[in-house]
């Protein structure tokens, strides 16, 4: 115990030297640490969000205080509930932060997430809550890389149709991303174009269009090209979907890690999140190695 809270104190240290050093754009809330869960809390307001909402990061045991950390965005399924368990508790048995070397963060939201904006509604804006909120606190409040191949996606269901998304579109500010037994092919074709609270987050047919990922991979296949950044890996529950996504990404040459083999319950903590994680810090990691 008393070796643990000498490792907190040091991280606390770190991060306070971090704080002066970019005393320029100092934060006016930093984050608490959860001594019962070991992550560190902060509730951010935005002008992108109905109310403040909770963001929860999880450090490695030790900040090296001349080392740039990537970070790694575990983007939850709901709101703020746990009934398909909890990712980053998920990291934190798995010591991801310590193995993979990353600073792991959860943000919730007011809204249950799809990761898009509405189209009128300026209080569900998710993707720029998440761009223009949660993200530059992050790099400011600890020793990041802040740059696109610092920051990596991971998620599933909504969060994994999300983080490829969020990608696609903004490739200057994600660098990689996994997604694991996500609804892929929705298509807004179908009567109910909006399911599981996908139209209160878009608000029109129209707007989500913007956010389909097949669309956008079609659209930004060219700049794909360059370089493995995508992970698919095919569940229990949107199975189909996941091998359709995986066909058309072959079909349009954009190359990406393909995991058939993770075919489990339709959950956090059925045993794909690590192997997913480990093939996204694979592909960051080779491209890091390949500059």
């Amino acid at each position: 115990m008393q070796s643990r809270l000498l490792t907190r104190l040091a991280q606390m240290i770190v991060l306070l030297g971090t704080t002066i050093a970019r005393a320029d754009q100092q934060p006016t809330t930093q984050p608490i640490l959860d001594p019962v869960s070991g992550y560190y809390t902060v509730t951010l307001e935005s002008d992108f969000q109905s109310r403040p909402t909770v963001v929860q990061i999880l450090l490695p045991d030790t900040l090296q205080p001349e080392k740039k950390y990537p970070v790694l965005y575990i983007l939850p399924v709901g709101g703020n509930g746990k009934e398909f368990g909890d990712g980053l508790d998920e990291a934190k048995k798995a010591q991801l932060a310590n193995k993979l070397g990353v600073i792991c963060v959860t943000p919730y939201f007011a809204t249950t997430p799809w990761y898009g904006n509405h189209a009128t509604d300026p209080k569900i804006r998710q993707e720029d809550y998440l761009i223009e909120t949660v993200v530059p606190f992050i790099d400011r409040t600890y020793p990041t890389q802040a740059h696109a191949d610092g920051r990596w996606l991971i998620g599933f269901s909504k969060s994994g149709w999300g983080a490829f998304t969020l990608l696609m579109r903004h490739r200057d500010v994600f660098g990689y991303a996994a997604a694991w037994d996500a609804p892929f092919m929705i298509d807004g074709k179908a009567k109910n174009w909006g399911p599981m609270g996908l139209s209160k987050v878009m608000g029109t047919s129209e707007q989500m269009q913007q956010f389909l990922p097949t669309k956008l991979a079609a659209d930004h296949a060219a700049e794909l090209k360059g370089r493995t950044r995508l992970v698919v890996g095919v569940g229990e529950f949107w199975r189909p979907q996941c091998i359709a996504m995986h066909d058309l990404l072959t079909s349009l040459k954009v190359p990406h890690t393909y995991r058939p083999d993770l075919v489990f319950k339709h959950r956090w903590d059925t045993g794909w999140f690590v192997p997913m994680a480990d093939e996204l810090a694979k592909i960051a990691r080779a491209e890091e190695q390949d500059k």
